[in-house]
This record gives structure tokens, sequence and C-alpha cells, in this order.
């Protein structure tokens, strides 16, 4: 495969990021939620990078895959997790190392962060492919389980 390059989002990426949430979402949900709720979940993350930033994989200069970082503030640990986020792959390319290459993005710019202490994600137990992948990277399995209280 020709080179893959890794960068931080930028708003004309705003397009192409979309359609990966709309396909990641209808690949791992049961009852995907509408389809212009994420789209606009995508563009408020890019106009309000206090709330996070995606990474994106780019081939021949078309974005293939991304991936989002949220924050979490640790009181125990005083710090910060990088939860990594909305992982989507073009699925044209899954299968050859592009969530590895956005991994190791992630790591790089969180040991430049002297606040980062751990990079986190949640995955859907049933989506064996991403766990996977997500160990291959060197990512662990922890004990915890997440719960949600939805308000909509």
């Amino acid at each position: 495969m020709k080179q893959i390059t890794v960068r931080i989002a930028k708003l004309p990426d705003l397009s192409s990021l979309q359609n990966l949430q709309v396909d990641m979402e209808h690949t791992i949900e049961d009852e995907p939620y509408p389809d212009e709720l994420g789209k606009l979940g995508v563009e408020y993350i890019l106009n309000n990078p206090d709330q996070g930033f995606y990474l994106v994989a780019e081939h021949s200069e078309e974005v293939i895959g991304a991936l989002r970082i949220s924050y979490e503030r640790s009181v125990s640990r005083n710090g910060f997790f990088w939860w990594i986020q909305n992982v989507c792959i073009n699925e044209n390319y899954r299968g050859n190392g592009i969530f590895q290459k956005l991994h190791d993005k992630v790591v790089n710019l969180a040991k430049k962060n002297k606040e980062v202490v751990a990079i986190k994600l949640h995955v859907h137990t049933n989506n064996r492919s991403a766990i996977k992948a997500y160990e291959k990277a060197g990512m662990k399995k922890t004990p915890e389980y997440p719960y949600i209280f939805n308000l909509k």
C-alpha cells in the first residue's frame, strides 16, 4: 500500500469525517442514531477544539480513516486521559494497519503533552476485529464496565 499519512483534522475534512462517522454508526450499532445527529457532532468537535480533536489517515489525498480524541481529567492521577473515540476506517482499507498508524500518532502526541497520563477507549464487545486491532496496538483490557443513563 502506498504512503499513509496521519495528521490532525481540519475543517475542510468535515464531509469526509461525517461520511466515516455515519458508516461507523451503521456498522457497529444495532439501532444507529439519526445520521444528521452524528454529522452535527463531528462539526461541533471541529469547531470546538477545547472539546477534543480528530486525527485523519490519508492515502493519495483521500481521508480513509479517522479517530477522535476527547479529554477527561483524572483527579486520582492528576492528569488527563485521552479517550480514543469514533474510530472509523473506510471498509476498503480495513485490515491494513490504518488504526495502528492513527494509534501511533495519538501516542506520540500524548507523550509530548506532560499532562496526559493514559490513553483509553471503549469498544463494543461484538466488534472482534476492532478488539484485535486495539490489542495488537498494545492496549490492555481493564476491569471497568461502561454504564450509561440516557437523557436523549
